[in-house]
């Protein structure tokens, strides 16, 4: 009978096993299903259950991380990627999701490193190039950035993304036509892509030819109405064309949506510039700034308004600022204050 019942035992034991696998792959299935349809409160619900079972269940742990990544919680996406990586440090998605963290973070240096760990692994992966292009491109390193995203298209010449993300670096340097064939040739390839005609917009304002840049922002925004760095790009148009009333209501509308785009700030500086109030250009021109130092004019434009204002010491200084950044400042004001 002690044998039979130490059989009997052991079969329970399996049973029970494999029971469990079968509930957290269950919970696991049904959190992947809620996260598809944007049911953070379920998806979040059926990943914890799994994990509840399994602490080193990886596949929930990660996919918990995408949960909080995808509500902007990305410092808590980050604990789950760690945990994951705990358990199993050679997870490679965890690194590729955690970098995408640590992007939103402005961990850049942080980001590249799980980049470059997987991309030791994983030589010939196009997606870990585009991601390397993204996060050297925020970094400002943007010969480096072209670099990445060359491999990324030699890897897989069929993604209109990394097109549309080479052509805007192009655009940061400035070399307008190397953009606008990036863009153009995205566009043949995905012709609904929508940021391909925001980045064609900036090079039409960069040629001055405002109307022409309206039309392919108001294209942008044809394909999503909402989103705020369109919204904020054809405030931009406006402001230049002298429409200021259009010009605030976009960025207004632009700022409420996200409320953390230096370039909106820097627009809304500009506008009250333009508007002739200078104590709040200055406030906002400086906002911008914190939230990104190297936002396009910001230290050109702070300078004007704080000139404006009588701070001609603070606006040397903001000019002096401009000037480090290699910004074409005119000659006005660098008479004034000797540069």
């Amino acid at each position: 009978m002690r044998l039979l019942y130490f059989f009997f035992i052991v079969a329970l034991l399996y049973s029970c096993g494999k029971s469990s696998d079968t509930q957290k792959q269950r919970f696991l299935i049904r959190g992947n299903e809620a996260l598809t349809q944007h049911n953070h409160r379920d998806a979040m619900r059926f990943f914890k259950e799994a994990i509840y079972l399994d602490s080193c269940y990886v596949p929930a742990i990660n996919n918990l991380g995408i949960v909080y990544f995808e509500q902007r919680l990305y410092n808590k996406a980050v604990l789950e990627y760690d945990k994951v990586l705990m358990c199993d440090p050679q997870y490679m998605d965890a690194y590729m999701n955690r970098a995408n963290a640590f992007y939103e973070l402005n961990e850049l240096y942080r980001a590249l490193d799980d980049l470059e760990y997987v991309k030791k692994s994983i030589p010939d992966s196009a997606t870990v190039y585009f991601r390397m292009g993204l996060v050297k491109a925020k970094m400002r390193k943007f010969e480096e950035a072209i670099a990445d995203f060359d491999q990324a298209w030699k890897l897989d010449s069929g993604n209109a993304e990394t097109l549309i993300n080479r052509g805007t670096v192009k655009y940061y340097l400035r070399r307008l036509d190397d953009a606008e064939n990036d863009l153009k040739r995205a566009l043949e390839r995905s012709p609904l892509e929508p940021n391909a005609y925001n980045a064609l917009a900036l090079i039409e304002v960069e040629r001055e030819d405002y109307d022409k840049a309206l039309d392919l922002v108001n294209e942008a925004l044809n394909y999503e109405p909402g989103q705020p760095y369109f919204l904020n790009n054809r405030g931009f148009v406006y402001l230049l064309q002298g429409r200021l009333d259009k010009a605030k209501a976009d960025i207004d509308r632009s700022i409420t949506i996200d409320p953390n785009n230096a370039w909106a700030y820097r627009n809304k500086g500009w506008y009250y510039y333009l508007s002739g109030n200078y104590t709040d250009a200055i406030r906002l021109l400086q906002r911008a700034l914190v939230l990104d130092p190297y936002v396009d004019r910001g230290h050109l434009l702070l300078a004007q308004a704080q000139i404006g204002a009588g701070d001609i010491e603070g606006g040397c200084k903001s000019l002096r600022k401009a000037v480090a950044n290699n910004v074409e400042l005119p000659q006005q004001f660098l008479d004034r204050c000797g540069l």
